[in-house]
C-alpha cells in the first residue's frame, strides 16, 4: 500500500516513452531520502509505454510507487492537476520523463523547504544531454534572488527539476488548463507572489534533450512560445481580470492574441534558430527561420548561416564558442 503521508510526493507523467521508463523510475527509487511517494500516469499511449510502467511496478514491488493509467488521452497538463489533485505529500517534485533526478535531489530540495519557509519553490543545476551526438552542456541557474520583474523577462526554472509547497500551489491557484504549454511559467508568474524562489546550487538533474519534444516541433514551439508571452501579460492584471481574459483565449484564436508579428515573439523564434543550431538540429533551425521570422532580410541571413554551418563543420564549433558553451563536451560513454 502507499505511504498514508509522505514528506514528498514526486510526479512524472509517461506518454510515448515506453523505452525510457525504467531509467527515469529508477532514479526516483534510488532517492536518499526514502519518505516518498511516486505518481507516475501514463496519458493512454498508444505504444507500450503503459505496460513497461506496469512491468517496473510489478518488478519494483515497492509501495511508493503509485500508477495512473488513463483510459483516454487528457493531455499533460490535466494528467499534472489530476496527480497534484491525488497528492499526499506536502511538497510537490516534478520529474520529467526519461530525465534521471541524482540520488540526494529530493533530500537536498526538501532541506532547503524545509530549511527556509519564506522560499515556496526550489530547482537546482542539472545538464541538458543529446542522447544521440553525446553532447552535454551544465546549465547552473540562481533563482535565489529573483524578482517578479526578473521573472517576466525569463524564466529561471526548466520544470522538470523543480520541488514546490503544496500550500503555495493551492493558493496560486495551480496549473491552468488553458496552457497546454508553458503551464509551469504560468504557475511561476503566480506563486513568486507569495514567496521566494531558490537553487540548491548542485548538479541534481540530468535533462535529456528529446528533439521530438514539444519545443523542437516548430508549430507547437510557436504556440508554447506565444503561451509564454500571454502569461506574461496575464501576470500584470488581477485574478479577476486574467479568468476574464483567460476564457476567451483558445489554442484556436491564440494568435489573434499574440501575433507573429509580436516583437517577443520574434526575439524568441531567433533565439530558437540559434540555439538548434548550436545543438547541432540544422533542418529545425532551416525551418524555423523560414516559416516563422517575419523579417525576410533576417530569414535569409539564417538560412545562409546555417548553410555554411552544415557545409563547413568547423564553424559548428566557432559558434559554441560565441555562445559560452564551454561546459560541452563529449560524453564519456
Amino acid at each position: 500500500m502507499p505511504l498514508s503521508s509522505p514528506s514528498v510526493t514526486i510526479i512524472t507523467g509517461f506518454y510515448k516513452r515506453e523505452n525510457v521508463v525504467e531509467r527515469t523510475l529508477q532514479s526516483l527509487l534510488n532517492q536518499t531520502h526514502q519518505d516518498i511517494e511516486i505518481i507516475v500516469f501514463d496519458d493512454a499511449s498508444p505504444d507500450g509505454t503503459a505496460q513497461s510502467i506496469k512491468d517496473f511496478v510489478a518488478q519494483a514491488n515497492d509501495p511508493r510507487l503509485v500508477p495512473i493509467y488513463h483510459q483516454k488521452n487528457i493531455g499533460f497538463v490535466a494528467g499534472l492537476i489530476d496527480a497534484v489533485s491525488k497528492a499526499k505529500g506536502r511538497y510537490i517534485a516534478i520529474h520529467g520523463s526519461g530525465d534521471v533526478s541524482f540520488p540526494q535531489r529530493i533530500e537536498k530540495q526538501k532541506a532547503l523547504l524545509d530549511a527556509r519557509q519564506e522560499v515556496c519553490i526550489v530547482g537546482s543545476h542539472y545538464e541538458n544531454v543529446i542522447e544521440l551526438s553525446g553532447v552535454r552542456r551544465l546549465r547552473t541557474p540562481n533563482a535565489n534572488t529573483t524578482t517578479f520583474e526578473e521573472l517576466v523577462r525569463e524564466n529561471v526554472f526548466t520544470h522538470g527539476e523543480v520541488m514546490f509547497r503544496k500550500s503555495a500551489y493551492d493558493t496560486a491557484g495551480g496549473y491552468r488548463p488553458q496552457f497546454v504549454f508553458c503551464q509551469d511559467y504560468d504557475l511561476w508568474l503566480r506563486m513568486i507572489q507569495l514567496g521566494q524562489f531558490a537553487t540548491v546550487p548542485d548538479l541534481l538533474y540530468r535533462r535529456y534533450v528529446d528533439f521530438e519534444g514539444v519545443s523542437y516541433k516548430p508549430a507547437k514551439f510557436i504556440q508554447q512560445s506565444r503561451l509564454a508571452i500571454l502569461a506574461r501579460q496575464l501576470s500584470r492584471l488581477s485574478m479577476e481580470v486574467q479568468d476574464q481574459q483567460l476564457a476567451r483565449v483558445t489554442l484556436d484564436n491564440l494568435a489573434d492574441h499574440v501575433p507573429l508579428s509580436n516583437g517577443s515573439l520574434q526575439k524568441t523564434v531567433l533565439k530558437a534558430v540559434l540555439r538548434a543550431v548550436v545543438w547541432g538540429n540544422n533542418d529545425l533551425a532551416k525551418e524555423l527561420a523560414d516559416g516563422f521570422v517575419t523579417s525576410r532580410v533576417w530569414s535569409f541571413g539564417l538560412c545562409g548561416m546555417i548553410f555554411l554551418v552544415k557545409k563547413m563543420p568547423f564553424l559548428y564549433r566557432l559558434m559554441i564558442c560565441a555562445t559560452g558553451s564551454s561546459t560541452i563536451k563529449e560524453a564519456s560513454r
